[in-house]
């Protein structure tokens, strides 16, 4: 069983990272699969604009995977839960 420190780091750092490798594999096998990737973000504020704002803009994570462009088809919702109350 993983810690819950371990879920909340893996969910913060690497959330990001497995949406850029869906988003890829999707569209290469969207005969299978439907195309969007939803993203769920906990909302933060970067530089007074919102984090999923940011993302569905410039399709970067400019926060946790900076100078990593993120497919088109991966679109960022907000979560109103944040991570550190998630039953896990």
């Amino acid at each position: 069983m993983f810690s819950r420190e371990f879920l909340q780091f893996f969910c913060l750092y690497r959330g990001s990272a497995i949406a850029k490798i869906i988003g890829h594999n999707v569209v290469k096998h969207s005969e299978q699969f439907e195309t969007q990737v939803s993203m769920w973000v906990f909302e933060e504020l970067i530089d007074g604009k919102k984090l999923t704002e940011i993302i569905n803009e410039t399709h970067e994570n400019v926060k946790y995977l900076p100078n990593h462009k993120l497919p088109e088809n991966v679109v960022s919702y907000f979560s109103a839960v944040p991570l550190k109350l998630m039953p896990f």
